[in-house]
């Protein structure tokens, strides 16, 4: 494709303080026009610069520039007979033809170039099929070897918005055409905290800084707003697999004055391989009973947990804020847990209760009563905690099922009504395992507890992985592979709502 213009061409030396300058499109670059001023004092000048007749300067910026430089006071120039139009097309074509441009300078000189081609009248207007003499983007594109599409995605990074062009356009950011091109798809708010976060340096990658940008906007959109710093609260953004430890934490040790009393501790195993060793009954970390009473339950709700054992929910219950109560069939746990749970807290605060839970009898009266419901039951064949008969670590398969599903009907009742579109939650969470029984296989709590729940009326709504570090892992081993299985590595969470 030619443009035509006048045939008549001189050359000439045109003093340097003759040559005018219209607005320019792009600035010379220091270090460009720094080599190029050494190459004419060493080979000297072998394209001139181009102006109008008018001494308007049409290409050659980085030459004068350079002969600038060098304190000379003349410069050979070809005068062109250009209007202001031809001008700047001639400037625009010698960019895209010979200067490294940035993504958003090339998307910023061919929506200009096709701008003065409408403003000359040789410019097809879109949805009018294609006239003789008119400059259509199929040609364009041609032009450049490009297809119709390539050729337009170049052109989009015009449309980001004027202050986040210039603040990128001599970044690493705005040579990648891509990241350009999806900038530009964004609203120019977006675009603006995108571009903030790249210059700042808070983002290293477009691609982080679009997904940071994104979610805040989400975040203001939806009207969702934290008070607090997630990663400060719970040490990362929660996902669906969660590590926890006993970290050494006020509540940790509050916990172990518990769990460490030497009237609630006995051996779980015995003579485990081969007699070498002990393995004490589980500890629940503090800050595994934390996460699960600040992430689900509300503020200054009332928790109950009906399996409390040592006491662990409940006192991560109450050092939050919330109402607690506690059910166990064991009176000693309970005895232990209110005489430390009396020195801590307002007894206003908590109720214990030393009874069997399943029916929770002292609530047949309430319903829609409590705002959480958190519990860790025996583990079926895992550990026996008394011998009570009515104790669910002393039955058997059906009775303990038969027990979790009645519990589950009771909790129905007493648990309010969540509301998804006011996002109010009222949860009942429950940490389940697996039991391997020999040649029987594994009994999966999850699934058993997820039918009952269902049966009972609830919907699962979250579920969460915490992984477990056994530090026996290396001794079972062996047996571990002789059996053909892996070694436990999580505990599954499970969180059902009623709607």
């Amino acid at each position: 494709m030619t443009v035509a213009v006048s045939k008549e061409t001189n050359i000439r030396d045109i003093p340097l303080d003759e040559i005018k300058m219209r607005f320019r499109l792009r600035t010379p670059k220091d270090l460009k026009v720094r080599e190029l001023a050494e190459s004419i004092r060493t080979i000297g000048l072998l394209n001139p610069i181009t102006i109008d007749n008018q001494n308007y300067l049409v290409c050659g910026f980085h030459r004068l520039s350079a002969y600038k430089l060098l304190g000379f006071e003349t410069i050979p120039a070809i005068t062109k007979d250009y209007s202001l139009l031809y001008s700047e097309l001639g400037e625009i074509e010698e960019n895209l033809t010979r200067a490294p441009l940035s993504k958003i300078e090339i998307a910023e000189h061919i929506v200009r170039r096709e701008g003065i081609y409408s403003e000359l009248g040789m410019r097809l207007v879109r949805g009018v099929s294609c006239k003789e003499g008119f400059i259509s983007t199929d040609q364009l594109a041609e032009e450049y070897g490009l297809s119709n599409r390539a050729y337009r995605l170049k052109r989009q990074p015009a449309q980001i918005v004027e202050d986040v062009r210039d603040q990128l356009r001599d970044t690493k950011f705005a040579e990648v055409l891509m990241d350009m091109v999806k900038l530009s798809q964004q609203e120019p708010e977006i675009q603006r905290s995108i571009c903030e976060l790249l210059v700042s340096g808070k983002c290293p990658s477009f691609k982080k800084a679009l997904v940071q940008a994104s979610i805040k906007d989400y975040r203001k959109k939806k009207g969702y707003k934290f008070d607090f710093n997630i990663k400060d609260r719970w040490g990362k953004i929660p996902n669906s697999i969660m590590r926890f430890k006993k970290a050494n934490s006020n509540l940790q040790r509050l916990c172990d004055v518990i769990h460490h009393d030497p009237e609630l501790q006995w051996i779980k195993r015995e003579g485990f391989d081969y007699g070498e060793t002990n393995i004490p009954v589980y500890q629940m970390a503090a800050d595994h009973a934390e996460f699960l009473i600040t992430y689900y339950t509300p503020e200054n709700g009332k928790v109950l947990d009906s399996f409390m054992g040592r006491g662990t929910i409940g006192l991560a219950a109450l050092n939050h804020g919330r109402k607690f109560v506690g059910y166990d069939i064991t009176k000693k746990f309970v005895d232990k847990t209110r005489a430390v749970m009396e020195e801590e807290f307002d007894t206003n605060d908590f109720e214990l209760i030393n009874n069997d839970s399943i029916l929770l009898e002292e609530f047949q009266d309430k319903s829609n009563y409590f705002d959480a419901v958190c519990f860790d039951p025996p583990y079926l064949k895992a550990e026996k905690y008394s011998d009570n008969k009515n104790d669910l670590s002393t039955m058997k398969d059906e009775e303990y099922i038969l027990k979790i599903k009645e519990h589950f009907n009771q909790l129905y009742r007493l648990i309010k009504k969540s509301d998804f579109e006011q996002k109010k939650f009222y949860p009942v969470i429950v940490k389940v395992g697996t039991v391997r029984n020999g040649s029987k296989g594994i009994y999966d709590m999850d699934v058993e507890f997820q039918l009952a729940a269902r049966e009972a009326g609830f919907r699962l709504w979250d579920k969460v992985y915490n992984e477990l570090y056994n530090i026996w892992g290396g001794m079972s081993f062996e047996r571990n592979y002789n059996n053909k299985y892996v070694q436990k590595a999580h505990e599954t969470n499970l969180i059902f709502c009623k709607f």
